[in-house]
């Protein structure tokens, strides 16, 4: 959550293709000393690319976001909007698979204040485990399966605090949990104001997704968003 957090920074350090090589081992392998290790190093490193004004598109000029899984074959989608210099800087799902988030006193999401950096020692085997729970409560994508509103008021958070000027929604096929309710938060995206793409597919078999075609909507949603191609 902390390295997600730091993307609210422009121009961007991370783009959403990024995101998915870094994601997985945290998914996986979370209790792995060294995949700890590797997330201490990754934090330090995208700080870096902050202070320094390092972008994942260096011609950043349009911040988008898209919702559940990718179509895992055809991720060149997210590099084809850095021809229009735009950066897609996650999702609700990159952001919150693995990582807890909390509500901070600004009003702001924030990654969860550990128990270590609440001066709180765990000496017990239940209050491990009492905690456990509590983090993994923490992680927003468990928490709107109950209900699509909460989903909404999630993305549009995000839309917010991460500064975006549109929304890409993947019609996802091949995950109904992560996609059930995606019509109300596109009409909930769009009541705040944001301008929002749909394309369909389906993560787990290439052949429901039509390249073309998607292609041809982002040409059209970035002609929306007044967006001339660059390259």
């Amino acid at each position: 959550a902390a390295v997600c957090n730091l993307n609210k920074a422009i121009p961007a350090p991370l783009d959403e293709k990024s995101m998915y090589s870094l994601y997985v081992l945290g998914t996986l392998m979370k209790s792995n000393r060294k995949v700890a290790d590797f997330y201490d190093k990754l934090l330090v490193e995208v700080q870096d690319r902050v202070d320094r004004g390092i972008a994942a598109v260096p011609t950043e000029r349009c911040r988008v976001m898209s919702d559940t899984q990718p179509p895992w074959a055809f991720l060149k989608v997210f590099r084809y909007l850095e021809r229009f210099g735009t950066v897609s800087i996650g999702s609700l799902y990159t952001h919150s698979l693995i990582g807890a988030w909390e509500v901070k006193e600004d009003d702001t999401w924030g990654p969860r204040t550990t128990p270590q950096e609440l001066g709180i020692e765990l000496t017990t085997r239940d209050e491990a485990l009492d905690w456990l729970v509590r983090w993994n409560l923490a992680k927003p994508e468990w928490q709107h399966f109950y209900d699509p509103q909460m989903k909404s008021e999630m993305m549009v958070r995000m839309a917010r605090e991460w500064k975006l000027n549109g929304v890409m929604l993947h019609y996802n096929r091949g995950c109904e949990g992560l996609s059930l309710g995606i019509a109300e938060n596109r009409l909930a995206l769009k009541a705040a104001g944001y301008p929002v793409m749909v394309f369909e597919g389906n993560m787990g078999d290439e052949r429901e997704f039509d390249e073309t075609r998607t292609m041809a909507r982002i040409d059209a949603f970035m002609e929306t968003l007044g967006m001339e191609m660059l390259f």
